[in-house]
C-alpha cells in the first residue's frame, strides 16, 4: 500500500515539473511586458503638379504617377520658398503623411526662386516651363530643390514623433532646418509663421496665404 502511495505521489510530482513549461505558455502576458506597437504610418513624399489650390487649404496634385491626389495644407505647413504663394501649374514636391480621405501635408517644397512677387525657374517666369515640353521629369532631375536625395535606404521610426530616420536624417530634422522654433502637434510640424509656416487668409481659388 505504501508502495504504491509513494509511487504515484512520485509519478504526479514528475507530471507536475514535466508540465510546468507548457502551464507558463498558457499563464497570461507578464504585467511587466507590454505588445509590440503598430507601426507608424509612413511619411510619404508626393511629386507632381498643382491642378488646384483653393487659396486656403485644399490642394489638388496630379502627381508623377498619374493620380489626382487630394492635399490638405495645415497651420504652419512649411512652404518653400517662404512667402510663395502657390498656383496651378506649379510643380511640388510634397511631405507628409497618408490621413485616410486625403493626404497631410508638412511641407511643400517648389523649384522656384521669389523675386519681386514673382516666382523664377531657370531665369524666367515659373509659367514659362508650364506645358506640355516640360514634363515633370524636367524638374525633378535635379534633387538641389526637394528633399528626395535625403529619403533614401534602411530606416526605422523616432518614437515620440513617428518620423522616419534615413540614413542618420531624421524627418523631424529636416522640418526643423527649414522653420527653426516649431513643434510636432501630432504627426504634423507646425512652423511658426516667422519662420516661414503657413497661415492661411483666403478661401478663394485663386486667393494667397501670408506667413
Amino acid at each position: 500500500m505504501f508502495k504504491h502511495l509513494s509511487g504515484a505521489i512520485a509519478t504526479l510530482a514528475f507530471s507536475a515539473l514535466a508540465g510546468a513549461p507548457l502551464i507558463s505558455l498558457a499563464q497570461d502576458v507578464p504585467s511587466y511586458a507590454q505588445p509590440p506597437a503598430p507601426a507608424a504610418p509612413a511619411d510619404v513624399q508626393i511629386r507632381g503638379r498643382i491642378l488646384s489650390f483653393d487659396g486656403a487649404y485644399a490642394l489638388s496634385v496630379h502627381d508623377e504617377h498619374g493620380y489626382t491626389d487630394t492635399v490638405q495644407l495645415h497651420e504652419g505647413t512649411i512652404i518653400n520658398p517662404t512667402g510663395l504663394t502657390l498656383a496651378p501649374g506649379m510643380i511640388v514636391s510634397v511631405l507628409g503623411y497618408n490621413q485616410g480621405s486625403y493626404f497631410s501635408a508638412n511641407e511643400v517644397d517648389t523649384p522656384y526662386t521669389y523675386d519681386d512677387g514673382t516666382p523664377y525657374y531657370l531665369g524666367h517666369p515659373w509659367n514659362y516651363y508650364y506645358g506640355p515640353s516640360y514634363g515633370i521629369s524636367f524638374f525633378f532631375g535635379n534633387t538641389g530643390w526637394w528633399h528626395g536625395g535625403y529619403f533614401q535606404g534602411p530606416y526605422h521610426y523616432y518614437n515620440g514623433y513617428g518620423a522616419r530616420v534615413y540614413n542618420s536624417v531624421n524627418v523631424q530634422n529636416v522640418y526643423r532646418q527649414n522653420a527653426p522654433g516649431g513643434q510636432f502637434h501630432g504627426r504634423s510640424y507646425v512652423a511658426p509663421a516667422s519662420a516661414g509656416g503657413y497661415r492661411a487668409h483666403a478661401t478663394s481659388s485663386h486667393g494667397g496665404h501670408g506667413r
